[in-house]
């Protein structure tokens, strides 16, 4: 007997089940596609899978209407329907209270949540801590400056910026909410910019992504008292207890999850690893407890996705979450979830007739403006140099996923207009594509000279003893202290710092640790060869093989970049990473350097003669 009985007035339709499906399946599909278009042509992602819920909206398959055209030169005179547009209403029905409408929204909620949760596993309340006085400093400028000018903006000019329905009543919630829009940084964009570049462990990429981490934490904060402040008189199911109640029970529903939540969890993890099947145990509470805290703060009012990113802020800051047990659950929502959802975007939205050229100039100009600016006052006040402190600012204005999806609830909302929405998801995109080629010229990441330039065999180590990071990092630092004259100990403490903030492996078997010191007069390399391996923590759970001690004088932070940069391209080849892995000396692994530069310079000669310069 089956589970659910076609035409049952308590169970979905069977016609309604296949609209459901078969929507799924053409949204998830197309959206996957053109994003590895995208991504083939090094654009991000979220691009094709936004421009697939355009096609497949009211903007493209939606307005397809054959029955308008002339079919009588082909001997047609029947009249034919308007094929896009019944399609477009078969697929994604209109009415919001159809069957199929209502089980469509459902699972992109779902897909919301879902995708915030990956976004909160990605912030590292620790590293975020231990940062300090230039997290703080970059964050706060970063959010303080264009918030007042979009939360002046929106004030101001609201009619003008596309206010939404719901907007004439909460002035305010209109205005947090556009100021937010605009101060928002994209954690996943930003992350995937800086390995891009072979920045992301560098001092200033770790300073990026904790202070885009900090953003994170309270934009949502904020946005959530903006939903507060729109639910009230809504149909939150939770009880009446107004904006303060509603904010207030939020406020200690965070404090309880980072804090006694947090540690919570810290102490049930080994135990599921343990006891439970690997990875799936782990993978299961992680769900149970995000699904648990999105329906909470549902309840409450506020969204689904704010408890979903709470729980992962919360799990995320264990480490005994493992890297590839993050990895497996960013794969499957990022693959399947997050698709759905940005594709959804363009479901109920005509993009042609909601673009305002002003509108869209206005809010890019505001969020550029502002985010760049902020976060380079926020930089200088760290004592960066221009130059980083620029490319920090041009790399924290990327807002990616994460402005659009807070533009996408602020739309469901009523608090914005479709003219405004459109202005958003265009700003989000544009200052995502634009980070990476912009701090790729300001920090001019050009390679001037080859890593076996660096290296003699005392800088060489094969094999040693240790077998977990801080011994080796020890036997390193001594290696260090003697080539370069400076005490031990103060090596020592300069890389373990910085590894305590955020693992600096790389995939591939590799880890570059490395600190700033004030004391150094020239760049010093230590690599460190061995054949059973460390364990860096890292993506893609390998142990650690080839490991580089990168040290630089504390007034040099474009050679820290350089010699990152070295590191990715020189070892980028499997034949020179398996070569170095089989030398059996010092002198040997040096030979295969310098072979590999000589073949480099070959390449690049070639490449000028080719391109006739």
């Amino acid at each position: 007997m089956p589970l659910l009985a076609a035409g049952s007035e308590t169970s979905l339709p069977a016609s309604d089940i296949t609209t459901l499906l078969l929507a799924i399946a053409v949204l998830l599909g197309l959206a996957r596609v053109l994003g590895e278009v995208c991504r083939k042509l090094h654009q991000p992602a979220v691009l094709g899978e936004i421009l697939a819920g355009v096609l497949l909206g009211p903007t493209v398959l939606g307005a397809i209407d054959l029955s308008v055209i002339d079919w009588s030169w082909v001997g047609w005179d029947g009249n034919l329907p308007a094929i896009g547009s019944d399609l477009y209403n078969y697929l994604f029905p209109q009415p919001v209270d159809n069957h199929a409408r209502i089980a469509e929204d459902g699972f992109i909620v779902l897909s919301a949540s879902l995708l915030l949760l990956v976004v909160g596993l990605e912030v590292d309340l620790s590293a975020v801590v231990r940062q300090g006085k230039a997290m703080l400093s970059v964050s706060a400028m970063g959010i303080l400056i264009p918030f007042s000018l979009g939360m002046g903006l929106a004030l101001l000019f609201g009619d003008v910026l596309g206010s939404g329905a719901r907007a004439a009543n909460n002035p305010l919630a209109f205005g947090i909410f556009v100021g937010l829009a605009l101060s928002i940084t994209a954690l996943p964009v930003i992350a995937k910019i800086l390995m891009d570049l072979n920045l992301a462990r560098s001092d200033m990429g770790v300073l990026v992504i904790s202070s885009a981490m900090c953003n994170d934490l309270v934009g949502w904060i904020g946005f959530a008292v903006v939903l507060a402040l729109i639910s009230q008189g809504g149909e939150a199911s939770g009880p009446a207890i107004g904006v303060v109640g509603t904010i207030g029970i939020t406020l200690v529903f965070l404090a309880f999850m980072l804090t006694i939540g947090r540690w919570m969890l810290h102490r049930i993890l080994p135990y599921v690893q343990a006891q439970w099947s690997w990875p799936g145990g782990v993978i299961s509470v992680v769900f149970v407890i995000a699904m648990s805290c999105a329906a909470l703060t549902e309840w409450l009012g506020i969204h689904s996705i704010f408890g979903a990113f709470v729980a992962g802020v919360a799990i995320g800051d264990s480490h005994h979450l493992r890297q590839r047990t993050r990895d497996t659950i960013h794969q499957f929502i990022m693959n399947i979830f997050a698709p759905v959802f940005f594709a959804s975007i363009g479901l109920r939205i005509n993009f042609i007739e909601a673009f305002q050229w002003d509108t869209v100039l206005l809010v890019c100009a505001v969020a550029l403006i502002g985010k760049v600016n902020g976060c380079f006052l926020g930089a200088k006040i760290a004592k960066m140099s221009n130059r980083e402190s620029w490319a920090v600012g041009f790399g924290m204005a990327a807002q990616g996923a994460v402005g659009i999806i807070l533009g996408q609830l602020a739309y469901q909302a009523e608090l914005i207009s479709e003219e405004l929405m459109v202005a958003i998801v265009i700003m989000a995109l544009g200052t995502s594509m634009l980070a990476g080629p912009v701090m790729q010229r300001i920090l001019q990441l050009k390679t001037q000279r080859h890593l076996n330039q660096m290296l003699t065999d005392r800088h060489v180590m094969i094999d040693p003893e240790a077998g977990e990071i801080e011994s080796l990092l020890r036997a390193m630092c001594a290696r260090a202290a003697e080539i370069t004259g400076l005490e031990e100990g103060t090596i020592f403490d300069g890389v373990w710092a910085r590894e305590r903030v955020m693992h600096t492996a790389l995939p591939n078997g590799m880890a570059v640790p490395h600190a700033r010191l004030d004391e150094l007069s020239k760049p010093t390399v230590i690599l460190a060869r061995s054949h059973r391996g460390v364990d860096f923590d890292a993506a893609d759970g390998m142990n650690a093989r080839l490991i580089f001690l990168l040290l630089t004088p504390t007034d040099q932070p474009e050679t820290q970049l350089e010699l990152l940069s070295l590191v990715a391209k020189t070892f980028d080849s499997d034949t020179v990473r398996a070569r170095c892995l089989a030398a059996a000396s010092a002198t040997e692994l040096r030979a295969v350097l310098n072979q590999a530069a000589a073949e480099d310079t070959a390449s690049q000669h070639h490449d000028d003669e080719t391109l006739g310069m």
